[in-house]
């Protein structure tokens, strides 16, 4: 994790989204999972329509987006680039931005606004045997790796069918983040926990992590279905670990490690939580209501770019 070639954190885990959808719904709708891959948004906007449920309020989810947290994911797969390379230009107001969110937001309002979504999102017991997979009340989301795990370990007959999401080429794209280890400036010994940091990001370190969670799913009955880390050689050695689960979990494993190889991220830069702010912001905006996208966008645009401008005047400065 560098910035201007100073290492500010050690990588620890890695994450990417793919597709999660009910198999038994989808089959019910007369629909695959082609079709809420994000291959084809108009396909995918219609699958929402034809899964969702309403009885008096929504009773079945057609399609989660997942905004706001997802929206690079979808401009990304529109062909948008949030922040140049180097981290120095924001463009958020790109045309082709403003679809996506027209778009991602488009699939909440069909479904009668973010709203009634959220509201039945959060009723479900997300970590629990009755998640909105297993009690068939959500048709289709794209959603971090790590979920493929807790479906398999708390409802493993759950109908399930994955896949990477994709972009309008049909091919695999993810949005990478996760999480690293940094040392605050003023710690009492930086030196050791430089040390800490770098042993617990090492491959002997993950592979002992691994062996434990294989041997404890093994005790189970259940099939360990790997781990991303920061590491891309533990993650290499993790992969010849898996073991099957049969379908659809091993299928959702190869979609996992099939979207590892095929990330992106947004460059490193010195106002990273303000840049975050102003788009998530305008997104909720436009999630309310109270903002059009292009509107919201280019009021973001102009926020995150002079939050951008201060902060890199800053690091050459050296302040």
């Amino acid at each position: 994790m560098t910035l201007g070639g100073e290492v500010y954190g050690v990588p620890e885990f890695n994450t990417v989204q793919i597709t999660m959808a009910n198999a038994d719904l989808l089959e019910e709708a007369g629909l695959s999972v082609d079709d809420v891959n994000g291959s084809d948004w108009e396909a995918m906007s219609a699958a929402n329509e034809a899964l969702m449920q309403r009885d008096g309020s929504l009773s079945v989810i057609g399609v989660d987006s997942k905004l706001p947290e997802f929206f690079p994911l979808w401009a990304r797969a529109n062909g948008v680039e949030l922040l140049s390379e180097d981290g120095r230009e924001a463009n958020l107001d790109d045309p082709a931005a403003i679809e996506a969110l027209e778009w991602a937001v488009g699939i909440y309002d069909a479904q009668g606004g973010f709203g009634d979504v959220k509201a039945l999102r959060d009723s479900a017991d997300f970590f629990g045997e009755g998640n909105q997979f297993a009690t068939g009340v959500l048709g289709a989301m794209p959603m971090e790796q790590w979920y493929v795990n807790v479906l398999n370990d708390v409802s493993p007959d759950a109908p399930m069918v994955f896949d990477t999401v994709r972009d309008h080429e049909g091919e695999p794209i993810a949005y990478a983040s996760g999480s690293a280890w940094a040392i605050p400036s003023g710690a009492e010994n930086p030196e050791a926990a430089c040390r800490w940091a770098r042993a617990m990001t090492s491959v002997d370190a993950w592979i002992a992590a691994a062996e434990a969670r294989l041997d404890l799913r093994e005790e189970e009955g259940k099939p360990f279905t790997g781990i991303l880390t920061g590491n891309a050689e533990a993650d290499e050695q993790i992969r010849e670990m898996v073991t099957s689960g049969g379908e659809p979990w091993d299928s959702a494993v190869e979609a996992v490690y099939e979207a590892n190889e095929h990330t992106f991220t947004l460059p490193a830069n010195p106002a990273d939580a303000e840049f975050e702010a102003a788009l998530n912001d305008a997104i909720n905006d436009v999630l309310s209501g109270d903002a059009e996208a292009a509107d919201a966008l280019a009021r973001a645009q102009e926020t995150a770019q002079e939050a951008l401008d201060e902060a890199w005047a800053k690091v050459e400065e050296g302040s």
